[in-house]
């Protein structure tokens, strides 16, 4: 008796069926995906929030910054201070050069956070390892990794998934040096609208460009004030077409949006980078304090060391290390 089993064409079928199905799963499976990764991102944010608060309450409401004082230097592409050597593995008052993930390493060190925290699950970074030349303890270091960060596969450009509040003094008159701690560093005195920390800056992000020409065919690919090349009218912001409102989005979530953390400790997933006190982008500093455009869309930085500094106590300004030598 002859058995019966499938057909070429009835096999034909079956993966037709299987192939059909799986088009039309795979986008609504990619979107929970996505979904997936915004609230793993914002649960980081969030844990990072409770911690300094934890730090602030040991250290007189001021959340974290590093630098012991000393006239350290800060800027793009440079070596960090991270206990690579005898003296700085040891005493943070010799100046050198700092990173915006050394304060952020403070966490780590007196508030009990994880490497893993900082690694944002849509990103390109990976968790700290904590290996060093001195067999200290995780505890025992000063940030994300080895010194020259540009061509370590460890450092706060590669272990570090989000952006600070300038915890230095950038750009600002009067200070002896950009890595010194800023006038408007974050505390724990800031409003319930004022962003602490969010997704990386997008103008420092390797992966978009800040300059040539820019439309709606390559805009994902560039980072921009709101409206683009254009400065949008007093009060129009909010129909700026959807591309360039995202072309000032960070790039981790496909430039459509943001985890934003605020001064009062809660978080949320924006869709649009102005969405600071009286709606100040996160990632630029103000141009002016009175017009619409000084605040929705700000400056962007031309140098992390030199030019990116708050305007005052409600100009958030988030950043983050860059291999960038300079931000176009």
């Amino acid at each position: 008796m002859r058995k019966k089993g499938f057909t070429l064409i009835e096999l034909l079928v079956v993966i037709a069926i299987i192939a059909m199905l799986l088009a039309i799963l795979m986008p609504a499976l990619n979107k929970v995906k996505k979904i997936a990764q915004r609230v793993v991102c914002g649960t980081n944010l969030k844990g990072m929030g409770t911690a300094q608060t934890v730090y602030a309450n040991d250290y007189d409401d001021q959340y974290a910054v590093q630098g012991r004082g000393a006239l350290h230097t800060l800027g793009t592409k440079t070596a960090a201070w991270q206990g690579t050597s005898a003296t700085a593995d040891k005493d943070w008052t010799v100046a050198g050069n700092i990173t915006v993930g050394a304060s952020l390493y403070l966490l780590v060190r007196e508030a009990d956070v994880s490497p893993k925290s900082f690694v944002c699950p849509a990103s390109d970074q990976q968790e700290f390892s904590g290996k060093n030349a001195y067999n200290k303890d995780i505890v025992q270091l000063w940030d994300f990794g080895a010194s020259d960060f540009a061509t370590s596969p460890e450092g706060p450009v590669k272990c570090v998934s989000y952006s600070y509040h300038q915890p230095y003094a950038a750009g600002q008159t009067n200070m002896a040096s950009s890595g010194s701690k800023g006038k408007y560093a974050p505390d724990g005195s800031r409003s319930a609208a004022f962003a602490m920390m969010a997704d990386q800056n997008p103008y420092f992000s390797d992966k978009l460009t800040n300059s040539g020409t820019v439309d709606k065919t390559n805009f994902m690919d560039h980072a921009r004030p709101i409206g683009g090349t254009t400065v949008p009218a007093e009060g129009t912001y909010e129909n700026v077409e959807k591309e360039w409102v995202m072309i000032q989005n960070a790039q981790p979530h496909g430039r459509e949006g943001q985890n934003v953390l605020y001064g009062d400790g809660h978080n949320s997933y924006e869709t649009r980078a102005d969405v600071g006190v009286k709606y100040d982008c996160i990632y630029t500093h103000w141009t002016d304090t009175t017009t619409e455009a000084g605040r929705r869309r700000g400056l962007k930085a031309t140098s992390q060391g030199t030019t990116c500094a708050p305007w005052g106590s409600d100009d958030s300004v988030l950043v983050n290390d860059s291999l960038k030598d300079a931000l176009d």
